[in-house]
């Protein structure tokens, strides 16, 4: 059964460090203009944004080596096979803060491209919080867990968003739509699993098995 989670009234926030992050500042501190910047965005961020998500539990099966099955066909992948070696379950998410934080990326696109440069930085650090704070609840009474492992990370392909928005009916739960590129909209979306089970086990940085060298959000911290 699919449950649908939503965030309370000012229960979604947004991190300004990791906004900064995206938009090149790496260990730099912003200046009052930058910082008195981050707080408009964010506080219209915010007020645009309505964050939910929904989510399943599957059992985790490993037919064959290097082949996991969550309930929705083989998942040939070494990366994630790897990731939840031990686990007997998961959990399948997908969360979203919502097409506004989209439409304020394209308003100020148009009027005020630097704003709207960091009000989608911003917007991307509010997803990541907020699957942070549900996986935090979704996970508090498993003390064996692996974080979140998405789609794309390393081998897993892409192409498994069909599946997340099959079972969780994320058109339907979120109003989450995939593209024929298979990115999602709202763009400030995303899908995962996160293994139960197994002993605490982290993915690392997820830039790391991200071949988009040239992104702006990526990490510079991440070795080449």
């Amino acid at each position: 059964m699919v449950t649908v989670i939503e965030a309370a009234p000012g229960e979604l926030r947004a991190d300004r460090r990791e906004a900064l992050r995206y938009l090149g500042y790496g260990r730099k501190e912003p200046d009052a203009g930058v910082s008195e910047l981050l707080a408009s965005c964010e506080a219209e961020l915010l007020a645009a944004s309505r964050a939910k998500a929904a989510w399943m539990r599957v059992p985790v099966l490993f037919p064959e080596r290097f082949v996991t099955d969550l309930g929705f066909g083989p998942i040939r992948s070494t990366a994630l096979f790897s990731h939840l070696q031990g686990c007997h379950s998961a959990v399948l998410l997908a969360a979203t803060i919502g097409i506004g934080a989209d439409r304020l990326i394209a308003k100020w696109g148009r009027l005020r491209p630097s704003r709207s440069a960091v009000i989608d930085a911003l917007g991307s650090s509010a997803i990541e919080a907020w699957c942070d704070d549900v996986e935090a609840g979704l996970t508090a009474e498993e003390p064996l867990h692996c974080d979140r492992f998405s789609p794309g990370y390393g081998d897993f392909s892409l192409e498994h968003q069909t599946d997340f928005a099959s079972v969780l009916s994320m058109e339907r739960t979120l109003g989450i739509t995939l593209g024929a590129s298979l990115l999602m909209t709202p763009t400030k979306s995303v899908t995962a699993v996160i293994g139960l089970g197994a002993a605490s086990r982290t993915c690392g940085n997820k830039c790391m098995f991200c071949e988009k060298h040239s992104c702006i959000y990526r990490d510079t911290f991440v070795p080449q």
